[in-house]
């Protein structure tokens, strides 16, 4: 998902299409003059019981995350 960090050409999904958004809104901010937010989260789902992690937390307890469905 990552894929290399050493050239562009080896990059992985995540790193492509967080380059492909900031082309996209750069483009769009230079032909509309349009002002953009983005907002980001990393969760995973790890374990048996699916546990969710936010990985953008640091460590400690503030880092669970609570899933409400």
């Amino acid at each position: 998902m990552l894929g290399s960090d050493k050239s562009t050409s080896t990059a992985g999904v995540i790193p492509c299409a967080i380059a492909w958004l900031f082309r996209l809104i750069e483009d769009q901010k230079e032909a509309t003059k349009t002002r953009f937010s983005v907002r980001v989260s990393a969760i995973e789902v790890y374990g048996q019981n699916e546990s969710l992690k936010d990985l953008l937390q640091g460590e400690g307890p503030e880092g669970k995350v609570d899933l409400h469905s």
